[in-house]
């Protein structure tokens, strides 16, 4: 993928009807997007192209700020249809805004000036804008986190926040997703900055990860927070991005991190 789709894409995750502090809902309508279909593309992934251009569009025309977050994302083009949209959340998770909802209204193939195939497609939006500016100072480095794991294998890393705070931490996968701590074993707890935590807390807990397919990609998500919030709802895909993005970007950092499982 390269580095100029990969910010083309947008957080597609649907947020509540209820407002959050520092956030207002934006309303636009008959947004375009067009994207040519070339001969390393699909017209199918030229819709999809499409679609997250008209997102772009959406988000300027509500007034958000456009910057995207740091991460190592990697996707696998074998995946799903489902994965490939949770790539494409997860890779601008922390934006100062989400496309919360959108309905296409129209869609149209033609060909352009050049003969080439052009994709277009009109989308309505509502757009959540966050008000609060990033905290640069509230940070965390973390450690440890592979690339690449041989089924089954224990994950492990290390965390050193900048300032005092909360973390929680998800796995996210095409066939299934977990709130991987806090857990059952291992509570939430307040981390002190400047110091060194390993994870997992507990000597009795292994987070493993395994795969029974040839390979599989992962994503960690650590979500590290001013205020501890929990997270108490079914740990689907669009909950956690629900979750991550209804938190205000003064108050929170995240850190996104995908890796390989072979068999």
């Amino acid at each position: 993928m390269t580095n100029s789709l990969l910010l083309s894409l947008l957080i597609v995750c649907v947020l509540g009807t209820s407002s959050t502090f520092g956030q207002q809902k934006k309303r636009v309508e008959n947004v375009k997007g067009e994207w040519v279909v070339s001969n390393d593309i699909t017209p199918m992934q030229a819709r999809d192209n499409a679609i997250n251009q008209a997102k772009i569009a959406a988000l300027r025309l509500a007034g958000v700020p456009e910057f995207i977050s740091e991460s190592n994302l990697m996707y696998h083009s074998e995946k799903p249809e489902q994965m490939k949209e949770l790539f494409e959340s997860l890779a601008s998770v922390a934006i100062s805004g989400e496309v919360s909802e959108f309905s296409i209204v129209k869609e149209d193939k033609k060909l352009n000036e050049y003969g080439a195939i052009m994709y277009d497609v009109w989308i309505d939006a509502t757009v959540v804008v966050h008000h609060s500016a990033k905290d640069q100072g509230f940070n965390m480095e973390v450690r440890g986190v592979r690339e690449g794991y041989a089924s089954p294998d224990q994950l492990t890393f290390e965390v050193t926040p900048w300032k005092e705070g909360y973390l929680t931490a998800f796995i996210l996968s095409d066939k299934e997703s977990s709130q991987l701590f806090p857990n059952n074993s291992e509570r939430q707890e307040k981390l002190a900055a400047q110091t060194v935590y390993t994870f997992p807390r507990s000597k009795a807990v292994d987070y493993e990860v395994s795969t029974e397919n040839s390979l599989e990609i992962n994503y960690l998500l650590l979500l590290y927070s001013k205020q501890e919030i929990p997270f108490m709802k079914e740990p689907t895909h669009q909950n956690i991005l629900k979750f991550i993005a209804s938190i205000d970007p003064a108050q929170k950092v995240l850190k996104s991190y995908s890796f390989l499982i072979k068999k």
